[in-house]
């Protein structure tokens, strides 16, 4: 049986895409500047690249499965012209508050849930204790440290000035805050072990 592999879960809003509300069009999807290219050097360090997502435009009703779909697809074939691809890409679409049933309920994959992490970790054989994420929320911070990824990145594109701001001392002991994709990139790959008492350099 192959070792488990280490990863890097990213957010998709905000930290690989322009914050635009809920994106519903293909065209209007945008690259963060510098993305391509750290998510390359990702690859080149072998960790297993998924995007967990909330995306309760689809309960809202503002946009389907569908075109999420074709959103997702866009993406990939955005990054793959730059020469790099995502291995999964897993979305929650529900909401405890909006739409309709079977989408409008308490769900155990909404960030800062743990769900779409622990189903990824169990689906492609993934090293939860030796991973990382990157996100651009305090959902994000939280649904890592709830599934036992070790190492939390808080990127201050998107919505992360404003996070930075509601972390509490603790959460910020926990966390690397750094300015952009590219910056984490940097931090995971010049300190990318663990020991049993966490983030040991490299």
């Amino acid at each position: 049986m192959a070792a488990p592999q280490r990863a890097v879960f990213l957010d998709r809003d905000g930290t690989l895409l322009d914050e635009t509300g809920y994106l519903a069009d293909p065209g209007e999807l945008k690259l963060l500047d510098g993305i391509a290219a750290a998510l390359r050097r990702l690859r080149q360090g072998s960790f297993f690249l998924c995007v967990v997502t909330n995306q309760s435009g689809i309960a809202r009703g503002l946009f389907d499965e569908a075109d999420l779909d074709r959103i997702h697809r866009r993406m990939q074939e955005k990054l793959a012209a730059a020469g790099v691809s995502l291995d999964a890409i897993l979305h929650c679409p529900h909401h405890p508050d909006h739409g309709s049933q079977p989408l409008r309920k308490r769900c155990l994959c909404r960030k800062p849930a743990p769900g779409m992490l622990l189903e990824a970790a169990s689906r492609f054989g993934l090293d939860l204790p030796n991973s990382w994420s990157i996100g651009d929320s305090g959902r994000d911070l939280e649904a890592s440290r709830r599934a036992g990824v070790s190492g939390r990145i808080l990127v201050l594109t998107g919505k992360g000035k404003a996070t930075l701001k509601e972390l509490s001392a603790a959460e910020l002991e926990a966390t690397h805050v750094v300015p952009n994709l590219a910056t984490a990139v940097e931090t995971i790959l010049t300190a990318d072990t663990f020991d049993g008492e966490g983030l040991r350099s490299t």
